[in-house]
């Protein structure tokens, strides 16, 4: 589970890592990238490693974010389908980056709390029980 870089954290280490149950990727900026973007430290987008995602995957987005812009998670969306992976993504109307900090102006409240019971659902769906 991670936001922001957290997210595309969590998205890269479900491809490169096999194990986990479940992930959960959190308006994970930057999974998306081409050209300027990449860098020796990052020569590989992690939406390249798409194939090698090893478990379910829900996502969460603001439609007013601009990294991941709803461009960039369309993008996302369709190389998990080309792909074949399970997955879920939720695109909240309303809702920019970081909706779920309830300390900052970016909190909304009625998106947050939609998105932390697709967590809770989602992890009870997915998650082994009996380890």
């Amino acid at each position: 589970f991670g936001t922001c870089s957290g997210g595309r954290l969590t998205f890269l280490t479900a491809c490169r890592v096999k194990g986990f149950d479940a992930a959960i990727e959190c308006w994970g900026g930057r999974v998306v990238a081409s050209g300027d973007d990449l860098t020796a430290k990052q020569p590989v987008a992690p939406i390249d490693y798409t194939k090698d995602l090893s478990c379910p995957l829900l996502g969460l987005f603001g439609e007013e974010d601009e990294s991941p812009s709803p461009e960039q998670v369309a993008l996302h969306e369709q190389e998990l389908k080309n792909h074949g992976k399970t997955y879920d993504f939720q695109m909240y109307p309303g809702a920019g980056h970081g909706f779920f900090y309830y300390h900052r102006p970016s909190y909304r409240q009625d998106q947050a709390v939609d998105g932390w019971s697709k967590v809770f659902a989602f992890f009870e769906q997915h998650l082994d029980k009996s380890a």
